[in-house]
């Protein structure tokens, strides 16, 4: 991987990947026939519809842990925000590779879904932790479901499952009339921001996140 040299770099991409599957959700849509009977062509059906949603979510979660990853090893390396504030670093490492390597110490990989890791490895190795644990505190409860939701896609285990079940029932205010899975529940309506769906609050997120997380 290339080393990045800005922060705001890392953003501007960042940024530019939630447009891009913003944009193909929003085709998406407007290829979905809803209604009873066989969709045309140029249509999709319900089934193409839910697993396409799942694949942008999925695809946006993917990039927002880099995202993350990118920007903290640069703050580690005393580079600022893109309003120019300083992050003091704990550590100083001689690169990209060293700062992932002090980061892991003796894991296989670095987390970068679970909000309490973030939070508590932004109180280690960055003074105040900030702005990257203020970016993920401020939605942590929304961005743990988020994680939820993604294991339910890529795992369908029966914990994740149990796990989803919960989230899907918090979110929605109430148990849903029938079971939904990941897509379906992605494109269902957003109690907390109408006419919104899920899928896009979610997104929504992870773009606030990211502007309070560069600065």
């Amino acid at each position: 991987m290339a080393e990045r040299r800005k922060v705001s770099a890392v953003h501007s991409d960042f940024i530019h990947e939630l447009d891009s599957l913003l944009r193909l959700d929003a085709q998406n849509q407007s290829r979905f026939r809803a209604g009873p009977g066989r969709p045309g062509k140029a249509s999709l059906s319900k089934g193409q519809m839910v697993l396409m949603t799942e694949s942008i979510f999925t695809k946006a979660f993917s990039h927002y842990e880099l995202f993350l990853e990118e920007v903290f090893i640069l703050y580690t390396r005393s580079k600022p925000t893109i309003g120019g504030a300083s992050v003091p670093s704990y550590i100083a490492p001689r690169d990209a590779n060293h700062a992932r390597d002090m980061l892991k110490s003796s894991m296989p990989f670095l987390d970068w879904n679970s909000p309490d890791n973030i939070v508590r490895r932004c109180e280690i190795y960055l003074k105040d932790g900030d702005p990257i644990k203020l970016s993920i505190t401020t939605h942590s409860a929304r961005l743990q479901s988020m994680k939820t939701i993604r294991n339910a896609i890529a795992h369908r285990s029966t914990e994740a499952t149990v796990k989803y079940n919960n989230v899907v029932r918090a979110e929605l205010r109430a148990a849903p009339l029938r079971p939904l899975n990941p897509g379906e529940f992605l494109l269902a309506a957003d109690p907390v921001a109408p006419p919104s769906y899920f899928l896009l609050s979610y997104l929504d997120v992870l773009r606030r996140v990211a502007n309070v997380a560069a600065g």
